[in-house]
């Protein structure tokens, strides 16, 4: 029978040859062991800033909080002032800007003349009017023009609220000669086409007296028309 030994020999001669990587061995877990408590270490003050950040953000909040609330009531507020500012409107309008478009009537209705028609008025709460219309020829435009100007220079009346107001920066936009029959006037084959605006503004010497809307004799208002 023939027996082989398999063990190396070193290990036969030395007994403790198994030190050595038992040592690496030992020196791998603890360089792990360091390496694992340095990177918890480093998660846990992280976490730890975290943590005194979210107090600090919810003190914050806390005593930002009644600021935050008085924000929300903000837009209620604003709609409820500014209520109070319409209605302080209303209460202050002079009475000549409450029945200016009825004198801004009165007054084109006083200024016409033979040979213009009206098609269309505009009348926007500023006094921005626009008046479209057409005329026998460009002369009587011109006339009607003219006459509206002269709303400006009329003499003011105490009594009269048609004499504090006029029509001012009137100015001539569209003016064209039209060979069909008109919309109005169907019979009318060529006449003029014309678009006109200004502004229907207070005077600023009109005086400040009492007012009335009583009627007068137009022509003791806007005599030459």
């Amino acid at each position: 029978m023939i027996k082989t030994q398999l063990c190396p020999a070193g290990e036969l001669e030395d007994k403790r040859w198994w030190y050595a990587d038992v040592a690496t061995i030992l020196l791998a877990g603890a360089a792990a062991f360091l390496l694992t408590n340095a990177y918890i270490s480093a998660r846990r003050s992280e976490a730890g800033a975290l943590v005194a950040k979210k107090v600090k953000w919810d003190q914050e909040f806390e005593a930002k909080k009644p600021g935050v609330e008085k924000f929300k009531n903000l837009k209620s507020e604003m709609d409820l002032l500014n209520r109070k500012i319409g209605a302080l409107k209303l209460i202050t309008t002079s009475k000549i800007d409450k029945v200016k478009p009825l004198v801004a009537l009165d007054q084109l209705q006083t200024l016409w003349i033979d040979g213009v028609w009206y098609d269309r008025l505009e009348y926007k709460p500023d006094g921005t009017t626009t008046i479209k219309g057409a005329a026998n020829d460009s002369l009587l435009i011109g006339e009607y023009m003219l006459g509206v100007r002269e709303t400006m220079s009329v003499n003011t009346v105490n009594d009269d609220i048609r004499t504090q107001v006029g029509f001012d920066h009137v100015a001539l936009k569209v003016a064209k000669e039209v060979d069909s029959p008109d919309s109005i006037f169907i019979d009318i084959m060529h006449h003029m086409d014309f678009e006109m605006t200004g502004s229907h503004v207070e005077k600023m010497h009109a005086a400040v007296g009492a007012v009335s809307v009583a009627p007068r004799p137009r022509a003791a208002v806007y005599q030459g028309f």
